[in-house]
């Protein structure tokens, strides 16, 4: 097996040209297999990526190493594609209705993209030392992503001014929860989704000033 394979994380792609593209193959044909039909046997991700079943074992000692993987990269979407709606620019043009809901759309689109591969990964979390350590190690980066945008918001005056991180972590949950069969599936309802909108809203919109009370 090739030396920068063995040197390297289970979860980082290798240095080298030629294995680098081996190990994104591997991953992409392990989301394939997961989104298609529900599971994956190394002996058929090898067949889709035109290897050898011991390449497989090369790049991933396990079932669960190569399903890691495949979370790594689909929560590193997700992170990349909500955190770019997350931004202070478009609080500031946009309001923060319009950003949540962007947010909102953003994170079910990518659930439903990887559906199977989320509910695959997420069954094996008790289980999977490895699985757990991506789960951990994304949302961590996911949290400092959101807590900087309602850091930036609450001092331009259009977020709260509660304790950012009790807000960065109740609005991080809420977006973790858009991960649910009722809505990604096709009959999702756009009522629904309107309302959990207006519920993060509610979160995270500073509270009003009462108004005196006329004598």
């Amino acid at each position: 097996m090739p030396e920068s394979v063995r040197q390297r994380s289970a979860l980082a792609p290798p240095t080298g040209g030629k294995a680098r593209r081996t190990f994104e193959s591997l991953v992409a044909a392990t989301r394939q297999l997961v989104n298609e039909t529900g599971g994956f046997t190394p002996e058929a991700v090898a067949a889709r990526t035109g290897v050898r079943t011991a390449t497989f074992y090369a790049y991933f000692a396990s079932r669960d190493e190569a399903l890691a993987a495949a979370l790594d990269q689909v929560l590193a979407e997700l992170d990349e594609r909500v955190g770019a709606g997350l931004a202070i620019e478009s609080l500031l043009d946009e309001g923060l209705h319009a950003v949540i809901r962007q947010a909102v759309e953003t994170a079910v689109a990518c659930f439903s993209a990887d559906v199977l591969g989320y509910r695959l990964a997420l069954a094996r979390l008790p289980e999977s030392a490895v699985i757990r350590e991506v789960y951990r190690r994304r949302q961590a980066q996911g949290f400092l992503q959101i807590r900087r945008f309602v850091e930036l918001g609450t001092a331009a005056g259009r977020i709260d001014e509660a304790d950012p991180d009790v807000l960065a972590t109740a609005l991080l949950v809420g977006l973790q929860g858009l991960n649910n069969p009722l809505l990604l599936g096709p009959r999702r309802s756009a009522a629904v989704v309107d309302r959990l909108v207006a519920m993060l809203v509610a979160l995270l919109q500073p509270a009003r000033t009462p108004q005196p009370v006329q004598p």
